[in-house]
């Protein structure tokens, strides 16, 4: 296994790595950074919790350490799907360019427009930013990306998921051509990849280790549950019998998250939620509870699955199971951080069997099935189980055989009797010449006799003696 010092680092950049104890690269890094170095645009496979915020951010920082350029604007550009994961990005960056004077901004959406135009007036080298609020202003005029010379999209099928396809080539385009890309994926098969690969130049594929093969250092388990209440109680007894140094609970609604949450909290377990609906100061607080050890459970939507790098989380909890494959990925690695052990339990109920089971097929494991002592589900799983491990359905099929249609009991019309063919009737409405079989609407006497005949309204009724007889017809 290479060094640090064999990757070609400026000095300043290999003291730093000194101090954050980082002596040998990660595969990602091993890959990635010498063909970063030589100029080529890349397309990068690695999973979460890898080390490839290094690996796009140290050969940025040697390029334009290499060649000084104290007159140009922005020359960097790191595009990233939450700002979660930019301000932890801006954490990184700041602490591989101390010994450095390569400074960053941060461009997020949450925070003070103004503000952030005054960072970006101060023109640092390098731009930290999530699509919404830099396209923002980019509309505003108020940014400069003519002299940007590397382009990072960071979990770019993500982005993409996310909505932000138009975005990422609103942005791409007002970069100079000749810029170095430098994509990174959980995946590289992703629908939208191959569209935004189109403005690269001949880059090279980089598949570190493909999402499929899972996490082999982490415990997965599942535990069946009847309804969100049986999880809750779930969730309690897993955190009080792990006592786990930082756990996550991942939930699919904002509401789920508070209520397990407060539960918790009712419980004297030390927990807090996180969602999308709270605002970025609130966001930022409790992320720093939890990394700095105040907290020992945090409850959160997928707006936490993606990117964050908290050291020592021992236990990840699905209450629900995630949408898909990816996802759920990405969920569980947020324990098992840096080849780390951990553990993941997913609760399945009725509606998680089917997701549970298509994770399972896609990700080629199979969840090793838990109980909890006194907490033992009523459901016990589907009673068939179709060959994908699904739930088979209750429908019964329609029988289409000959046997199993019933024999038709219509009279046949006198027209069949006596040998003829029947009439055809297009649309309901008759051919010319022929009158109709339907029967005419008739209005009732009110006395319970046979309803009277309904007259035409452009027919003559008026009898030629007023004798009730048959009436004339009328004169054309």
């Amino acid at each position: 296994m290479p060094s640090m010092q064999d990757l070609g680092l400026d000095a300043r950049l290999l003291k730093a790595l000194d101090q954050l104890e980082f002596h040998e690269p990660t595969d990602v890094q091993a890959a990635a950074i010498p063909e970063a170095l030589a100029g080529h645009d890349l397309m990068v496979c690695a999973r979460t919790g890898g080390g490839k915020t290094a690996a796009f951010i140290l050969p940025m920082l040697e390029r334009f350490l290499a060649e000084d350029k104290p007159r140009s604007s922005t020359r960097g550009l790191i595009l990233l799907p939450t700002r979660e994961l930019a301000l932890q990005t801006q954490k990184a960056f700041e602490a591989l360019a101390r010994f450095t004077y390569i400074k960053c901004g941060l461009v997020i959406g949450g925070e003070a427009f103004k503000h952030q135009v005054a960072d970006i007036r101060k023109n640092p080298e390098v731009l930290i930013a999530t699509p919404g609020r830099l396209v923002e202003h980019i509309e505003k005029g108020t940014v400069d990306f003519s002299d940007i010379e590397v382009l990072v999209l960071d979990e770019a099928d993500h982005m993409l998921d996310m909505g932000f396809a138009e975005d990422m080539h609103t942005i791409a385009s007002r970069c100079p051509t000749d810029k170095q890309t430098l994509l990174f994926s959980a995946t590289l098969k992703h629908i939208g990849i191959s569209n935004v690969s189109q403005n690269m130049r001949s880059p090279k594929r980089l598949e570190i280790d493909a999402i499929t093969e899972g996490h082999s250092q982490i415990t997965q388990e599942r535990i069946l549950a009847d309804d969100d209440k049986h999880k809750t109680d779930l969730v309690v007894a897993l955190v009080e019998q792990e006592a786990p140094k930082r756990a996550m609970v991942f939930c699919k609604t904002r509401e789920q998250c508070q209520s397990v949450s407060n539960v918790l909290r009712y419980k004297k377990l030390n927990a807090r939620y996180i969602h999308g609906e709270l605002s970025q100061s609130e966001r930022k607080q409790v992320l720093n509870q939890f990394r700095d050890g105040k907290l020992q459970v945090i409850v959160c939507t997928d707006v936490a699955a993606r990117g964050l790098d908290i050291a020592d989380v021992d236990l990840v909890i699905n209450f629900t199971a995630a949408q898909s494959g990816d996802d759920h990925v990405h969920r569980v690695g947020r324990t098992g951080r840096q080849d780390a052990t951990g553990k993941a339990v997913t609760l399945v109920n009725r509606l998680d069997w089917n997701l549970m089971s298509s994770i399972e097929r896609y990700l080629k494991i199979r969840l090793t099935p838990r109980k909890i002592a006194g907490l033992e589900a009523k459901y016990t799983g589907p009673k068939k189980v179709k060959a994908s491990g699904k739930a088979a359905g209750t429908k019964k099929r329609k029988d289409t055989s000959a046997k199993g249609k019933k024999p038709a009991n219509k009279k046949p019309s006198k027209n069949t009797a006596q040998g003829k063919a029947p009439a055809k009737r297009t649309d309901n409405k008759q051919s010319s010449g022929e009158q109709s079989q339907k029967p005419t609407p008739r209005r009732s006497t009110g006395n319970g006799e046979s309803p009277m005949k309904k007259a035409s309204p452009r027919r003559n009724t008026m009898s030629t003696a007023g004798d009730g007889s048959a009436p004339l017809k009328r004169k054309r």
